[in-house]
């Protein structure tokens, strides 16, 4: 079984370049570029369901390099317990978190944890070119990833809540994308998949739309 730390290490690893990534379009923009807030509404719930389920993840994990036995205590899998399994899953750890901050980067300026009323950019090149939500592809990426290395019930349901936010964030995503951009948006929606896959109408290039692009 490769070392319980190597998840973690991953996740320090993603969670510090990120933070940086955040830091550095906050100057540009002259404020933070974190939306979430702390009111009752749908938009800062799921922003707590992102915390919250990081939190839980990342105190697991440690834990769980800490003392082994606690991935029975928490309800393991026995038939995902395997070294192959969990190769396997930092393997996809590792290339969801290339995907979130590649993603950071190609939006540039643009780039906002949460839906910000200011207009931005509509990047519709780089990744945006094969997916309208790279960075929430490579965070599916790295939960499903970070299952499979530990794979108790309890990253399970962590795994769960997880995709039911991302899918809950996407589409007021998109919404708000429409709102701000009308058919822009629309004919970019038309044209790329909400994850992934050949654009639509194409035969394997990527979709150039000719739609305002913010490289930052």
């Amino acid at each position: 079984m490769p070392s319980p730390w190597l998840p973690v290490a991953i996740l320090v690893a993603v969670g510090i370049t990120f933070a940086v990534l955040t830091r550095q379009v906050a100057r540009r923009i002259g404020r933070a570029p974190n939306r979430f807030g702390a009111s009752d509404t749908a938009h800062d719930f799921v922003g707590r369901v992102y915390r919250v389920g990081g939190a839980t993840f990342l105190v697991f994990l440690v834990a769980r390099a800490i003392s082994p036995g606690i991935d029975t205590t928490a309800g393991l899998i026995p038939m995902l317990a395997r070294p192959t399994v969990a190769w396997l899953g930092l393997a996809v750890m590792a290339a969801g978190s290339a995907v979130i901050l590649a993603a950071q980067a190609q939006m540039g300026a643009s780039w906002r944890i949460g839906l910000d009323q200011e207009r931005t950019g509509l990047v519709t090149t780089g990744l945006f070119a094969w997916s309208r939500n790279p960075t929430f592809l490579g965070m599916v990426g790295v939960v499903l990833g970070a299952f499979l290395v530990a794979p108790p019930t309890l990253t399970g349901m962590v795994l769960t809540a997880a995709w039911i936010a991302f899918s809950v964030q996407v589409r007021m995503e998109e919404e708000h994308l429409h709102r701000m951009h009308g058919p822009a948006y629309d004919g970019y929606r038309a044209a790329v998949r909400r994850w992934f896959g050949l654009p639509a109408g194409r035969s394997g290039e990527p979709a150039s739309l000719g739609h305002p692009v913010d490289h930052g």
